[in-house]
């Protein structure tokens, strides 16, 4: 790993300054004078709460469906949470399937007070339908940040950390048949001991599933920081305050085997912080990135389904100082002046918050927030961000530095991000907390949750999940015309965050997000009023994908109105070559070609506004195009010459 000493100047600091100065050229900003630094600590903390203020309860847990121009997404609320935090930098695997088999977690508490219930919230679809909304956790105990797997047996485990009190206690694993809701409850034995020859516990798990029939579970957390063991620095483990611990099982959960890696103890890296990684595996090959902030940002990959000794380190973001401190000092000299107070002291990372994902070619590939951050205070032991940072940056092997393919929008396309000056705060930039998911060509789905441009509450932009895709394995994104998959068509004033797609796509995408109506948290950062916050299910069928940025209708297809007069045209007809099909209504509509006899000669399901049909096949005649959409139903006459 190559490093810059506090102390290197030169020829040798002008290619980090000259990188990371582009950087802000990548994409719209802010004006110079709203880019002001926030003070953060490190570490994340999973301990008490603040008291909570009166709860509000007005929301509305139907079905509903958006169309958008050539794209239908399915939408509903599967569930509802009090406790809003759903991740401190990158999020879970929060949903796993496809097609008719897709089932969703997410950190739920509905009682008022301390969040004393809070735990884990699962629903699952069977094709048909999602289950009712679930009222109590999966667990006995108290716990939060579950990720869920399937594995190729059938089995179905959601994986989180006990939130109880004790810095001791083991990681929570919760197993059924999946679907059938049989749940049996286990633990991932603590495998970290301290110094003092006391266990220490694990926090902030992530869970992948590999193997050849997917029949390996692959788990890394962070061993428990000294902040969260009330400040005990007995609970370093092997020097680290958070070491990050990898732990990996051939039978389905039920006995466990731990690692640690060379790479990453305490010559290398003083700690991590909870939720600043991510793990993902297919077939043999595992991959896991980790996010920091004052440290490099890196990819593990093995090749050989996790064994010791066959993981291979990869750079991403090349932190300047290595084993740095807060309140050290970061050299003046090798930074970028983002502020414009003339100090190039600020320096490009990342902002916590990640995804890393394999391919179906076993190519593995990593996106999460670009972040500008600095220590220029050395007194107050926290470290400064720039929260208006607005990029989301891209990586695979092979390529020598990361690209930016995403970020907020610039609606009114004046070079400059308009926003209000209050960031609602969540930790990170303005694009941040990425998910990635692939089909099985190979083509790359990314979600992302930004600010708005256009959506304000009158103190705070809102945030909407977005989503950019890649034909190319990477090389090139759609990143001008990314999709706003939560154009909040019926109302303006909707936050939505925490998107985290099943990563396997089959013929849609399944995204589960987090909204309510302000803007920020009520746990954390803004410490906003409580209010209830709903679990939403997206179902966006990935060959519909083009124009989805220009929104036009909006439809529940479940009820279908009646199909009016002048809706459905033919042009030309008659027709001897070629006829355009005009669909003047939103949703999926079944289209059949019928000769008069009844005969079918074309059939095909579409969600476009206008379809061109090929007539030359047909004999010359009169023929009935058939529109279904539920049970409405509608005939135009076709004369082919």
């Amino acid at each position: 790993m190559k490093k810059f000493a506090i102390l290197a100047l030169g020829f040798l600091a002008a290619a980090p300054s000259f990188a990371q100065t582009t950087k802000l050229d990548a994409n719209p900003q802010v004006p110079v004078a709203q880019r002001i630094a926030k003070a953060k600590v490190l570490h994340a903390f999973d301990g008490s709460e603040r008291p909570m203020t009166p709860l509000n309860s007005d929301h509305t847990s139907e079905v509903t469906h958006e169309s958008l121009r050539e794209l239908i997404i399915q939408r509903e609320v599967i569930g509802l949470t009090q406790y809003d935090l759903q991740t401190n930098a990158s999020i879970d695997d929060r949903m796993v399937g496809s097609v008719d088999q897709v089932s969703g977690v997410w950190t739920m508490s509905l009682e008022t007070g301390g969040f004393e219930d809070r735990g884990s919230g699962y629903n699952f679809y069977d094709g048909d339908a999602w289950g009712e909304q679930p009222l109590e956790r999966l667990e006995n105990v108290r716990v939060g940040w579950p990720s869920v797997a399937q594995l190729g047996d059938g089995t179905e485990v959601v994986i989180s950390h006990e939130a109880s009190g004790d810095f001791s206690a083991p990681m929570v694993v919760m197993s059924s048949p999946t679907g059938q809701e049989q749940w049996l409850q286990s633990e991932i034995p603590t495998g970290a001991i301290n110094d003092l020859g006391t266990p220490l516990g694990n926090l902030w798990p992530r869970v992948a599933v590999g193997g050849i029939d997917n029949e390996i579970l692959h788990v890394i957390c962070v061993s428990t920081p000294i902040g969260n063991a009330g400040d005990d620095p007995n609970a370093a483990y092997q020097g680290q305050d958070g070491a990050l611990l990898y732990y990996r099982s051939f039978d389905s959960g039920v006995t466990w085997e731990m690692q640690t890696f060379p790479e990453l103890d305490s010559t290398h890296f003083n700690g991590f912080s909870g939720d600043t990684y991510a793990i993902h595996a297919r077939g043999g090959v595992v991959a896991f990135a980790v996010f920091n902030n004052l440290a490099d940002t890196f990819v593990m990959i093995s090749e050989d389904a996790g064994e010791a000794g066959t993981w291979e380190y990869h750079n991403v973001i090349d932190f300047p100082v290595d084993l740095y401190s807060i309140d050290t000092g970061l050299p003046d000299s090798l930074g970028v002046d983002v502020d414009g107070d003339g100090f190039t002291q600020e320096f490009l990372t990342s902002d916590g918050s990640g995804d890393v994902h394999v391919d179906v070619d076993g190519n593995v590939h990593c996106m999460f927030g670009g972040m500008f951050v600095s220590d220029a205070d050395t007194t107050d032991e926290l470290y400064q961000y720039f929260p208006t940072t607005n990029l989301l940056e891209y990586w695979t092997v092979g390529m020598d530095s990361t690209i930016t393919v995403a970020g907020a929008l610039d609606y009114d396309g004046n070079d400059v991000l308009d926003l209000l000056d209050d960031i609602a705060d969540y930790g990170g930039g303005l694009a941040s907390i990425p998910s990635i998911g692939s089909d099985d060509q190979g083509n790359l789905y990314a979600t992302y949750s930004a600010v708005v441009e256009i959506r304000d509450s009158g103190t705070q932009n809102y945030r909407h999940v977005y989503l950019i895709h890649s034909e190319d394995g990477g090389v090139t994104w759609n990143t001008d015309t990314p999709c706003d998959l939560t154009p909040d068509l019926d109302y303006d004033g909707l936050e939505s965050v925490f998107a985290s797609m099943s990563p396997d796509v089959v013929e849609h995408l399944d995204i589960v997000f987090q909204r309510d109506f302000e803007p920020g948290l009520h746990v954390r950062g803004d410490l906003d009023p409580v209010d209830m916050n709903e679990i939403v299910h997206l179902r966006v069928p990935v060959a519909d994908l083009a124009d989805c940025n220009e929104v036009e209708f909006t439809d529940n297809v479940e009820n279908p109105s009646a199909f009016e007069p002048g809706q459905v045209q033919l042009f030309p007809n008659p027709a001897n070559v070629q006829v355009e099909l005009v669909i003047d209504r939103p949703g999926a509509h079944d289209v059949r070609v019928l000769d008069i006899e009844g005969r079918q000669h074309m059939a095909w399901t579409t969600t476009g506004l206008v379809e061109k049909m090929d007539v030359r096949g047909l004999t010359p005649g009169i023929y009935f195009v058939e529109l279904t959409q539920g049970t409405q139903r509608t005939v135009v006459r076709l004369a082919v010459q």
